[in-house]
């Protein structure tokens, strides 16, 4: 299995925003990355792309730079270096975060399930610039068809998600918001809305 960076990196900084401290320093890199914009973050970190070779329509190549039009997926692997660099220095500035509502790996699925919906709603054009995860979910579902109960599951888990992102109660309690985003992870993995 392929091993990415951006759950641990993005998983640290939510941890760093349910803790309350404000993001400051590295505030327009942490907003690049949570939204998908590995061009503009490459670009602004400043990492190699490391050696990637892509197929595209029978064309076969070796990408050695960040390209605005690159997929979703492709963005992430050459991101790999930047992330690496972005989190090591969030980490020496922000320092260890201690959280006894959440877990580590709970943290890992979290950016994962938002980053699989957009990525499969941004690779079948289903997004504007900038799109609310309430309305990624509304577009991937309906392009997948998929019945309303499940919906309704996928739109708590971007409740237990905005919960996390600014520290306000969607839930009775962290453990209920909890048990609500774990099933709207268990129905993004059934329909394979999941990033590798």
């Amino acid at each position: 299995m392929i091993k990415l960076i951006i759950d641990d990196t993005v998983g640290y900084m939510l941890k760093v925003l349910k803790s309350g401290r404000p993001i400051i320093t590295y505030k327009k890199e942490f907003a690049l990355i949570r939204h998908g914009n590995y061009y503009e973050f490459i670009n602004l970190i400043g990492e190699p792309i490391p050696f990637i070779i892509m197929y595209n329509r029978g064309v076969i190549t070796e990408e050695t730079e960040a390209r605005e039009d690159d997929i979703d997926f492709a963005g992430l692997l050459k991101a790999g270096p930047s992330l690496l660099k972005f989190y090591q220095e969030c980490k020496r500035i922000y320092g260890e975060v201690k959280d006894n509502d959440i877990t580590d790996e709970v943290y890992k699925r979290v950016v994962l399930f938002e980053i699989g919906l957009r990525m499969h709603a941004q690779n079948n054009n289903l997004l504007n610039e900038k799109e609310e995860l309430i309305n990624v979910i509304i577009k991937i579902c309906d392009f997948k068809k998929l019945p309303q109960e499940e919906i309704e599951v996928l739109q708590k888990g971007r409740q237990f998600l905005n919960m996390v992102k600014h520290n306000k109660g969607q839930f009775n309690s962290w453990k209920e918001g909890l048990v609500a985003f774990h099933k709207a992870y268990e129905i993004s993995n059934k329909y394979k809305m999941t990033v590798i």
